[in-house]
């Protein structure tokens, strides 16, 4: 993927958490108060796994220090 600042390729990784769903909050809404929670009208950023967790892929521009998580 192509960093839309500098144009430069990025690298692949990724987001990982063992618990809550990795999710992006808007700054008007509160985290879940429940372990396996989503807040209210958060965005989902990855998928879980039983043996992994939850995950989100991202990709990093070390040049420009972007991250950009795909929404599936």
């Amino acid at each position: 993927m192509k960093c839309p600042s500098c144009e430069r390729e990025m690298r692949k990784g990724y987001f990982r958490h063992a618990d809550q769903p990795i999710q992006w909050i808007p700054e008007t809404s509160k985290p879940s108060i429940w372990k396996t929670g989503v807040a209210e009208g958060a965005v989902l950023l990855g998928e879980e796994s039983f043996w992994k967790g939850y995950r989100a892929d991202a990709y990093y521009c070390s040049s420009c220090r972007f991250v950009i998580v795909p929404v599936e």
